[in-house]
């Protein structure tokens, strides 16, 4: 495209829409962009990017993906999670640190110029999409390494949008992880809008020796204790169990998720010395009441767990969803991916979207990122979609 408009065009073109910009929820559908096409020029993460794109990416923008693949193996995984690739001895699927900060600095410098959060309307920011957060080594050019609490405060100061954040725990002798994790609780306590939601998974399905879990999960509950406090209130716990008559629900129902999270907590309350009477939101009598949100759902490794008539009604949904969009044009699949999906940006750079039922599409649309051609782990779906081709 041929940009025509000057600084001075685009900057007086910005005056007369001040008010929309400033009272609408996304404020670039307010603008006509051919008039502002430029505005993005020698920001370096938008090289090759046109405004239109980058509309496209301000709505219903949720993951930012900081690390990518998990070891943790859970049985039921909803994604699927694979491991991270391995690049060398302590190096796997991370953000390059360089990468995370032109994102960030990109954002932040296109809303400096239109003169508002381009970002504003959405609710907060997913970090991971497949990840066990504290865990990820984040590398820079220059060989250092950052951890995620680095990457929450850059995120956050720079984007003013809060985070959603969860943990499967970590082993008690895994120190870089420790040291996040309180890196990251600290950044929570001291800023508490930053954090949408925080949470600490829980569920009889891990894979490994009772007791090792036990002890991981206590050391995670341990370390984010100030969070759960009855005058904080900042956390939660992610307790999963079967779907009722499904699957091996002996082993892993709802009764095997109450009996161990009663022995987390005892746990707790032996390495801790204390009755945890100020944390009701741990107590498990809170944490074990049945709810629907408690079971795992119908995706991913969970499936198995399902009787065969729900995983072959849930996957005719899918292939529904999935003939529906090959129906649709190309203007009518560009409209749908706009107002209808969750924009989710890998660590390489590559855009992909997620529709209502969590399918994936590729957009063809990438970033530019350093380290953009990085091969990353694969992203689950339990249905691939045609590529997007915006």
């Amino acid at each position: 495209m041929k940009i025509t408009n000057t600084a001075a065009s685009i900057n007086k073109y910005l005056t007369t829409r001040s008010a929309e910009l400033n009272s609408s929820k996304f404020p670039l559908e307010h603008l006509d962009l051919k008039r502002i096409e430029g505005i993005q020029i020698e920001i370096p993460l938008f090289k090759n990017s046109t405004m239109e794109d980058i509309k496209f990416l301000t709505k219903w923008f949720q993951v930012l993906n900081i690390a990518r693949g998990c070891r943790e193996k859970c049985t039921f995984c909803l994604r699927n999670a694979m491991a991270p690739i391995k690049e060398s001895a302590d190096k796997i699927n991370t953000i390059l640190w360089e990468d995370l900060q032109r994102f960030t600095d990109g954002f932040a410098k296109l809303s400096e110029r239109i003169g508002v959060n381009t970002l504003k309307g959405n609710s907060h920011i997913t970090l991971f999409e497949d990840a066990n957060l504290p865990a990820g080594k984040i590398h820079d050019l220059n060989g250092n390494i950052h951890n995620a609490g680095e990457a929450i405060k850059n995120i956050y100061e720079k984007l003013q949008l809060p985070f959603v954040f969860a943990t499967s725990g970590w082993h008690v002798n895994d120190k870089f992880t420790q040291n996040t994790a309180e890196e990251i609780c600290s950044y929570i306590l001291k800023n508490k809008e930053c954090s949408k939601e925080f949470a600490i998974s829980v569920n009889p399905f891990y894979s490994g020796d009772r007791n090792a879990y036990i002890a991981k999960i206590t050391n995670a509950l341990k370390t984010f204790l100030p969070l759960y406090k009855n005058d904080v209130e900042k956390g939660s716990i992610l307790l999963k169990y079967n779907y009722p008559n499904g699957v091996k629900n002996e082993l892993n129902g709802r009764d095997s998720a109450i009996e161990l999270y009663q022995d987390i907590h005892k746990n707790l309350q032996k390495v801790t010395d204390s009755n945890l009477e100020e944390y009701e939101l741990l107590k498990p009598q809170n944490v074990t009441q049945h709810r629907e949100d408690n079971y795992i759902e119908n995706k991913g490794r969970g499936q198995k767990f399902f009787p065969k008539e729900l995983v072959d009604k849930n996957n005719k949904q899918l292939f529904t969803e999935s003939f529906h969009w090959l129906t649709l044009t190309p203007a009518e699949k560009q409209k749908f991916a706009y107002e209808f999906t969750t924009k989710n940006i890998d660590i390489n750079g590559k855009v992909y979207l997620i529709t209502p039922s969590e399918q994936l599409i590729d957009t063809g649309i990438k970033l530019n990122y350093i380290n953009k051609n990085k091969e990353t782990a694969k992203i689950h779906s339990d249905i691939h979609f045609m590529p997007l081709s915006l």
